[in-house]
């Protein structure tokens, strides 16, 4: 055991893609860093996140005191459960920052083994190196905690084991995507539909039950059980879809194609994010089934009211990138098997595929032909005369790079680097703001605007100002930027709203920019939330 350890470490410290994926995660947690120093990160989603972790660590139940109810009941997401062991080693956000670093940049990975078996070492790397500095990986980066750090690992590992003709351990992984979100269920099933298609009848029956029950459950009595409000998402597709939730409109879809294809790209963000999508690994994946796979997963977000799930800013490709790798990967051994007929070196052979039943056994065939001459045996392919796939992999590694740098060379991450970032939002507070706070008993529940609510979260239970939901006798304010779900223009409200609750001012910063309030005087109306959001 101690010598596979020990061989496991030795290969880990020779390999590039260890010392890429280390050198990723050193690169995007300095940033990381300075944007949490500098106040810059909220309870959307950081805080509802720790708040989670928190309580899968403390209770074993994730309330999220920030929506008023637990967790699961917005997204089923029970995988931050497996980050509960980060509170009890340092209780601060940060540690949930650097575990989706770090999760993210493990992803590569896969994407490294998937091209270096077929292809070696230098375009694995390569491709290890354009999938770390793809726009989707800068997008999450820039967002400091979202679900998709396990969707992202658990796909990216699923689908090399599946490129690797290993299906079992292909499919405990892809079984493991119904708990970073509710509609893991239905990508668990449609990967199961692809294991179908390459005749893993087993495995391919095991997926689709599992993903369309886990699917059914979590959608129709989980999240609506745990939810005061039911499903929060399900108006998003009443403008698009005229139904409550993609499934209900299906019905829609299926009479108005047309309308459905123009609504795909009828805005200059989603032209945007197709062209993110496909151009960095230069239609490669289209030659792949598995592209397919991100087609219910666009019409999702394209046909959403919510304009931010059109974006490729943000972290919602980060799913889809280990899928249009992989398909890369397979669209270059497709390609490539076609050409290499013609070219009379027969076709790439297919590890997803089960081996075929061996034909009965041959004849032996003479070592000379009736009239006495030798029988001639195939040459081998000479090193010089290389298959179609590895030429394209070749090519393609250094130009998905390309591509890739070219697209963060005006990332706020990059810039920040050269020093010609703007200054974070909240910078102008940072020496304010330990002042302020430790006026801030511990113990006690506090309504904090968005950006002064992340400090707080290791003494206090903390709610959003603006929620409606928010609670306690304490209250915290940015003055100048509270955001989340509210502006400077709702702080009106929101002040009358505490002073008629009994708030009074304790505390102004020197720039006049903070405030500080407690429940001193007797309250002329209800003690309840603000605002209306929730």
């Amino acid at each position: 055991m101690l010598v596979k350890v020990r061989d496991a470490a030795i290969r880990t410290l020779l390999s590039p893609a260890g010392w890429i994926v280390a050198i990723a995660i050193v690169f995007y947690s300095k940033w990381a860093k300075a944007q949490y120093d500098a106040l810059t990160v909220g309870a959307c989603d950081l805080g509802i996140f720790y708040q989670a972790v928190q309580g899968w660590a403390g209770s074993g139940w994730p309330m999220v005191p920030i929506k008023g109810y637990v967790q699961l009941g917005d997204h089923f997401s029970p995988a931050f459960a497996l980050l509960a062991p980060l509170v009890w080693i340092h209780d601060e956000a940060i540690t949930l920052v650097y575990a989706q670093i770090v999760l993210i940049c493990l992803s590569g990975i896969p994407i490294y083994h998937i091209f270096r078996r077929r292809w070696g070492i230098l375009v694995g790397s390569g491709m290890l190196l354009a999938y770390l500095a793809s726009h989707a990986v800068f997008g999450t980066i820039a967002f400091p905690v979202h679900e998709v750090m396990f969707g992202a690992l658990f796909l990216a590992w699923g689908l090399e084991r599946m490129l690797a003709g290993k299906w079992t351990q292909a499919t405990i992984l892809f079984a493991a995507l119904v708990t970073v979100k509710e509609d893991g269920g239905l990508m668990c099933a449609l990967l199961g539909l692809y294991a179908l298609f390459n005749r893993r009848w087993r495995h391919g029956a095991f997926l689709i039950g599992w993903g369309v029950v886990w699917f059914v459950v979590t959608l129709k009595f989980i999240i609506p059980n745990l939810n005061p409000g039911g499903f929060t998402y399900a108006k998003d597709y009443q403008a698009s879809l005229h139904a409550d939730g993609l499934f209900a409109g299906i019905p829609y879809m299926l009479t108005h194609p047309l309308e459905i294809l123009g609504l795909m790209s009828d805005q200059p963000a989603k032209v945007e994010t197709w062209q993110q999508l496909f151009i960095p690994v230069g239609f490669a994946a289209l030659a792949s089934p598995l592209a397919l796979l991100i087609v219910p997963i666009m019409l999702s977000r394209m046909l959403s009211s919510r304009d931010t799930q059109w974006s490729s800013d943000l972290y919602y490709d980060m799913p889809l990138m280990p899928i249009l790798f992989a398909a890369a990967a397979d669209g270059f051994r497709r390609i490539g098997s076609l050409v290499d007929r013609a070219r009379g070196l027969g076709p790439d052979p297919d590890p997803q595929l089960p081996p075929r039943r061996p034909a009965a056994e041959p004849e032996e065939k003479p070592d000379e032909k009736p009239d006495g001459e030798p029988v001639e045996t195939p040459a081998k392919r000479a090193w010089w005369n290389p298959r179609t796939a590895t030429i394209l992999a070749a090519i393609a590694a250094p130009v998905f790079v390309w591509f890739a740098v070219q697209d963060a060379r005006d990332h706020k991450i990059v810039q920040w680097y050269q020093g010609t970032a703007p200054e974070f939002n909240n910078v102008g507070i940072v020496g304010e703001a330990p002042e302020a706070l430790s006026l801030i008993p511990g113990g006690v529940t506090v309504r904090a605007t968005n950006n002064l609510l992340i400090p707080l979260l290791p003494t206090n239970e903390v709610t959003l100002i603006g929620s409606n939901v928010d609670s306690g006798d304490w209250a915290i304010i940015d003055n100048w930027n509270p955001s989340c779900p509210i502006g400077r223009k709702e702080l009106p409200q929101i002040k009358t709203q505490l002073d008629q609750m009994g708030f009074r001012q304790i505390y102004v910063s020197p720039s006049k920019r903070l405030v500080v309030l407690q429940r001193t005087a007797p309250a002329v109306q209800p003690i309840r939330g603000t605002g209306t959001a929730s």
